[in-house]
């Protein structure tokens, strides 16, 4: 808004300096605007209405190249506020397809937690199930269980079952096993 009022003042400027220019050369060209005095001076000095006729029309030829380079520089930002327009359009596109994108990557991500969430509760629940049935089990027989286990798994479980049930199932266990386990037991707590 500025930058039109800018404009519209100079371009004002620009033609009252071309209007004044018009009227000063016809005025020196004018033979009725002339009084008896203007015509004795111009006798007595012949070449000056000359030059004053080369001095008038510089002005206006001067004026007329500052309005075409005024208008010229006018249409060249009118051209660069419809591309500053255009790419603030694509921009705010831009940023309102990357803002649905980061929601959407949000709310997965959201529902990678729930699904881990419930995931993580439904292992939970069957190591749970597992200490409960171990624990329930005659020594001997949970003992023959934990040897075939997986050496992680199996101290998973026996680091979750209370220490007087370990004890009785390790006493069955393989001792180079139970000693493993019983290691693994005792750097875990």
């Amino acid at each position: 808004m500025k930058v039109l009022t800018q404009l519209f003042l100079g371009t004002l400027i620009i033609g009252k300096f071309v209007l004044g220019s018009i009227f000063i050369y016809q005025a020196g060209l004018d033979p009725f605007l002339v009084t008896e005095r203007d015509a004795i001076a111009s006798e007595d000095v012949q070449e000056e209405p000359a030059v004053a006729i080369e001095e008038t029309e510089n002005p206006a030829n001067e004026a007329s190249m500052d309005l075409d380079a005024f208008l010229s520089r006018q249409a060249e930002l009118r051209e660069q506020e419809e591309e500053l327009a255009k790419k603030r359009e694509e921009l705010l596109a831009l940023q309102e397809e990357i803002n649905n994108k980061i929601a959407k990557l949000t709310q997965l991500r959201n529902e990678i937690k729930g699904m881990m969430a419930r995931k993580e509760t439904v292992e939970q629940d069957k190591i749970r199930h597992l200490i409960k049935a171990y624990s329930a089990m005659k020594p001997q027989k949970a003992a023959s269980l934990v040897e075939k286990l997986d050496m992680t798994f199996a101290i998973e479980l026996l680091s979750r079952m209370k220490g007087e049930v370990v004890g009785n199932i390790l006493s069955f266990v393989n001792v180079e096993k139970a000693a493993r386990i019983s290691e693994a037991l005792a750097h875990r707590k």
